[in-house]
């Protein structure tokens, strides 16, 4: 949790009515006023000052400017965009103080697509809700953030988005109090969303009446799955995962770890894409729970059982092993599970006979990845930094070629380089102080 923030549930109200929406079709009283534009001036210097800066950039002027002066001018510019987002939202809050897309009957989000062209979907559905939401009773605060610059038209929206289902379980007194509370954390440069949606959260469940709160915990947790579908000719398959809040945050602690970092190496900086990067994070750390060589995971549940033709752990041919469930698993992909798995091969003999259910494949004991992690402190290959914890003990001189699991024959391997190295064929030289990998 984050400082000044306890979840506490006092001064609270209690969950009655929900807070009255105002009439959409309501016109509020528009300001009287005198005639004079006090915007038209400013704006129409601002612009002519801007377009004679854009155009001694368009016609090669920038040359004349010194590296300083780049760097300053950049600044500046950002500067007139912050002010130009602020009038922009002024402007908006006032359009909906008078209702002006009811002259055009229109939506807020058409109304202001039609005026604002250059502005991002994103942009246009913040503004649209802003309009939409300001003036409704409660949201004072928001208003009063949003125009003394300390509230963003992004963040103000998700204020707003967050605040809808707590309307809706609350009083208008306590909601206004609880919009307050949440408005205030938002303002704070120092909160990040994710901080802000803990707020929120907290807010929600002191609303909620307990048997409520308990229904949403239990629908939440009822809702988690895993459904499975092939992609294209049925070589891919894809795994669309329902978490409930306890997933979801065991799930982004994975995907957020720095094993879903880039990891640059001797050879340059990681080809992986963001989702790549995420997927190999995934799996480095459900494959440190299959093979992890003491608690749980170490029971015949966890272990992966092939059939594989004897010749293929010989590397005299290249043909998939199949596991009990069905799933084909290439050569290559057997050879690097060797490495580490408790993979138990059923060798074939050439009539499809079993000719022996082997005992499971030996993996570094306890006391040699102590070692190893001593040693190598992280992924020996050039480069790489991913931490030992992280990494599979790969035999340099691969088991399924007559390779030793000890000291002398054992290397640490993040999941990426591990792939690498087998696909590859690498092999490397180990002394009692390190690993040379020798690349191609």
């Amino acid at each position: 949790m984050f400082e000044g923030w306890d979840g506490s549930e006092a001064g609270r109200g209690t969950a009655t009515t929900a807070t009255a929406q105002p009439d959409p079709a309501a016109r509020p009283a528009v300001p009287a006023h005198d005639g004079a534009d006090v915007l038209a001036g400013p704006l129409t210097t601002a612009g002519q000052a801007l377009h004679a800066a854009r155009q001694a950039a368009d016609t090669g002027q920038l040359y004349r400017v010194g590296s300083t002066q780049v760097t300053e001018h950049l600044a500046a510019v950002d500067h007139l965009r912050h002010q130009a987002d602020q009038l922009t939202l002024a402007l908006v809050i006032e359009a909906s103080t008078r209702g002006l897309q009811l002259d055009e009957q229109l939506s807020w989000h058409d109304w202001l697509t039609r005026l604002l062209p250059t502005a991002t979907r994103s942009q246009i559905n913040d503004l649209a809700l802003i309009a939409h939401e300001v003036h409704t009773p409660g949201h004072e605060p928001i208003r009063e953030h949003l125009l003394d610059g300390s509230l963003t038209p992004a963040r103000a929206a998700k204020v707003l988005r967050v605040l809808r289902p707590i309307r809706v379980v609350t009083d208008p007194v306590t909601y206004a109090a609880d919009t307050t509370t949440l408005v205030s954390w938002a303002a704070r440069p120092d909160v990040n969303d994710k901080e802000l949606a803990v707020v929120a959260e907290t807010l929600l469940t002191a609303a909620l009446p307990r048997e409520e709160a308990e229904a949403r915990d239990k629908t939440q947790h009822d809702l988690r799955g895993v459904n499975e579908s092939s992609l294209a000719d049925g070589s891919l398959t894809r795994f669309i995962i329902t978490a409930d809040p306890e997933g979801t945050a065991l799930l982004r602690a994975v995907l957020t770890s720095p094993l879903a970092a880039p990891s640059p190496d001797a050879t340059g900086p990681d080809p992986r894409t963001a989702t790549q990067r995420r997927y190999d994070a995934l799996l480095t750390v459900l494959g440190r729970g299959v093979t992890s060589p003491d608690g749980v995971p170490t029971t015949g549940k966890a272990r992966v059982m092939v059939t594989i033709p004897l010749t293929v752990l010989q590397e005299q041919t290249e043909q998939a092993g199949l596991t009990l469930t069905g799933d084909l698993l290439p050569a290559g992909t057997l050879r690097k599970l060797a490495c580490s798995a408790e993979l138990i091969p059923a060798v074939l003999g050439t009539d499809s006979e079993i000719l022996d259910l082997a005992r499971p494949i030996r993996y570094a004991s306890p006391g040699q990845l102590t070692a190893l992690y001593h040693r190598d402190r992280h992924c020996t290959y050039p480069g790489c930094t991913i931490p030992a914890q992280w990494c599979d003990a790969h035999h340099v001189t691969w088991y399924s070629r007559g390779g030793k699991t000890y000291y002398l024959n054992l290397a640490l391997l993040c999941g990426r380089h591990h792939t690498l190295v087998h696909r590859q064929d690498l092999t490397a030289t180990i002394t009692p102080t390190g690993v040379t990998w020798h690349l191609k």
